[in-house]
C-alpha cells in the first residue's frame, strides 16, 4: 500500500509505502503510485498517556452527581465504581477502546485502582491481550489513596506487578506527610529489580505546600530509574513561588522524569475548593519544555463523573491545553501534537514509533492539512492505520456552505 501526497506537521510533503506491520519507505514528495492524500496531514499515532479504563462510560450506568460541585462528583464516582462488577468494568473499557481506535490513538497508558481488589486489573489485562493485535495498552497499578495504605494495599501493589507493566499512587492523600513520604518509598521498593514503570499521581492539588513530587524525583536519583518514572497532573506546580520552582525544576530535569498533563481534569480540580479568587491552572508546560523536561499529553476520563463530555479525543485535550497554557498561538501547534505522540513515545518507551523506514506501519492521517487547522477543527480522522492495516476511515471533505436565502 502506498499513500501518496501526504504533509507531515513541519509541512513537508512525503508518501508513505507500507509492507505488512511495517513502513518500507518515507518517500519525498508525490509518487506516481498510490492513493492520493491530497496534502492531509499525517502523524504517528497517537499517545494517551493518562487514561482510566476502569472509570470510563460510568454515566451510561450510574447517575450524575445531585450537585455540580467537585466533591460530590467524586464521591459519586467512587460509590459508582464500588457497586460495578468486574464483568461491568470489562464491558465500559472495551467501549471506550473502540473510541480510541476511531480517533486514532493506539498506544495507552492506564491507571487501574488495585486498593481494595485485583479483579478490575485482571479485566483489563484480558482486554489488552484481546485487542494487542490493534493497540497497545500500557497497565499501571494505581493506589487510588482513599483510604489508610496499609500492609493489604502494600500487598495488592506486589501482586498487581505479575500483571501490570507498572505501578504508582497518590501519596498526597494521605493523611500525613510523613504517611504520603512511607508510601512513596514501599512503591519504589516494590519494583526494585524489576523491569517496570511507576507514575505518580503527584501533587494533585492547589496547596503550594503539597510537594511529595520533590520526594519522588530524590528517590528516583537514589535508585537510578531516571526515564522510568512519570509525574501526572503536578497542580501544585502553578502554586509554587518561582524561588522554589526553579531549584524544584533543575532536579525534575536531572531526574528525567516525565511529566504528564491532562488538562481536562486538572481544570475541573483546580480551584475546586476555593472562593473567588479561584486559581485555574496546570503544570507550568512552557517552563518545563524550554528547560527540556520530557511533557506528555493524557486525555483522562471519557464520560464519567469528573468529565461528563470526553470521548476520548486527544486533539480535545490538545486544544484545552492550548487555552489553559498559553500555547494558543499557531508557532505552538507542532508542539502540542509532539506531546501526544513523540513525548508519549518517550514516556511509555514505545519502540519502533514514528514515520521512517522499519517503523511500525501504526499511522493518522487527519481532514486537516496541518496541525493548527486539526487543533481548531477537530474533525473525524481521515484514516487510522494499525500494524499496516485501515482499522478506521472516514470521507469527510466537504467546503463550509452556508445558505442564508
Amino acid at each position: 500500500m502506498i499513500l501518496k501526497n501526504l504533509k507531515t506537521v513541519e509541512g513537508k510533503i512525503i508518501s508513505i509505502e507500507i509492507n505488512g506491520s511495517k513502513i518500507a519507505k518515507v518517500y519525498d514528495g508525490i509518487t506516481s503510485e498510490g492513493e492520493n492524500m491530497e496534502g492531509k496531514l499525517v502523524t504517528p499515532a497517537l499517545v494517551d498517556s493518562h487514561a482510566h479504563l476502569d472509570s470510563n462510560f460510568l454515566l451510561d450506568v450510574c447517575k450524575e452527581a445531585e450537585t455540580p460541585k467537585f466533591i460530590e462528583a467524586l464521591k459519586a464516582l467512587l460509590e459508582c465504581k464500588s457497586k460495578l462488577s468486574a464483568d461491568e468494568i470489562y464491558k465500559l473499557a472495551k467501549k471506550s477502546l473502540y473510541y480510541y481506535i476511531s480517533h486514532g490513538t493506539l498506544y495507552i497508558r492506564t491507571h487501574i485502582m488495585i486498593d481494595d481488589t485485583l479483579d478490575r486489573l485482571k479485566y483489563i489485562a484480558r482486554l489488552k491481550e484481546e485487542f494487542k493485535d490493534i493497540l497497545q495498552i500500557q497497565i499501571i497499578g494505581f493506589v487510588q489513596s482513599y483510604s489508610y495504605f496499609d500492609d493489604n494495599v502494600e500487598e495488592n501493589i506486589y501482586k498487581s506487578l505479575e500483571i501490570a507493566d507498572g505501578v504508582g499512587g497518590q501519596p498526597h492523600l494521605q493523611p500525613s506527610r510523613e504517611d504520603g513520604i512511607g508510601m512513596i518509598k514501599k512503591i519504589f521498593d516494590s519494583v526494585e529489580g524489576k523491569d517496570k514503570l511507576l507514575d505518580f499521581h503527584a501533587d494533585f492539588a492547589d496547596d503550594p505546600e503539597t510537594k511529595f513530587s520533590e520526594v519522588i524525583i530524590s528517590e528516583t536519583l537514589k535508585r537510578k530509574m531516571q526515564g522510568k518514572v512519570s509525574l501526572s497532573h503536578v497542580t501544585a506546580m502553578h502554586s509554587y513561588n518561582e524561588d522554589y520552582f526553579r531549584r524544584y525544576l533543575k532536579w525534575l530535569k536531572e531526574s528525567k522524569i516525565n511529566v504528564i498533563v491532562a488538562p481536562i481534569t486538572a481544570l475541573e480540580e483546580s480551584g475546586a475548593f476555593e472562593n473567588y479568587p479561584k486559581r485555574r491552572g496546570i503544570a507550568r508546560v512552557l517552563d518545563l519544555i524550554s528547560e527540556g523536561v520530557n511533557v506528555a499529553l493524557g486525555h483522562d476520563d471519557i464520560q464519567n463523573h469528573l468529565n461528563p463530555y470526553g470521548v476520548g479525543d486527544m486533539l480535545q485535550s490538545g486544544f484545552i491545553l492550548a487555552i489553559s497554557s498559553y500555547m494558543y498561538f499557531s508557532s505552538y501547534a507542532k508542539t502540542i501534537f509532539d506531546l501526544m505522540t513523540y513525548n508519549g513515545a518517550k514516556a511509555q518507551l514505545i519502540k519502533n514509533y514514528g514515520i521512517y523506514e522499519g517503523a511500525d506501519a501504526n499511522l493518522v492521517i487527519y481532514n486537516s492539512t496541518n496541525p493548527l487547522d486539526a487543533l481548531r477543527e477537530i474533525k473525524p480522522r481521515r484514516m487510522v492505520i494499525s500494524k499496516g492495516k485501515i482499522v478506521y476511515e472516514s470521507n469527510i471533505n466537504e467546503e463550509l456552505k452556508v445558505n442564508v436565502d
